[in-house]
């Protein structure tokens, strides 16, 4: 029996642990959350325009620190895309925690 104990007080110590990162992922989320709807919104808004302006002669800096170009054809989409996918699979472990089928008491 001690070493049942044992355990489960390990894996409670192990959750007050774990807490605080999962509010701090909560708040990253919802960062990410608004820089994607500035991020859509340009797409949505403004991307064909600069792509157009760029087709056309119109010279920007498009250098990064590493990452794709936002004008590039695929960078905006993609991002879009596994925005949708993570949005999805947070959902999912949130249901399982939810489902009162998972749950004990």
């Amino acid at each position: 029996m001690q070493s049942r104990l044992d355990h489960i007080q390990s894996c409670y110590r192990r959750w007050l642990e774990l807490q605080p990162k999962l509010e701090a992922a909560q708040e990253e989320w919802r960062q990410a959350a608004g820089l994607m709807a500035e991020l859509d919104a340009f797409y949505a808004k403004e991307y064909m325009a600069f792509n157009q302006a760029v087709e056309n002669g119109l010279e920007l800096d498009e250098r990064t620190e590493g990452e794709y170009r936002v004008l590039s054809e695929d960078a905006l989409y993609n991002a879009f895309g596994e925005q949708y996918e993570l949005a999805w699979q947070w959902m999912r472990l949130a249901m399982q925690s939810l489902d009162p089928a998972n749950r004990c008491f």
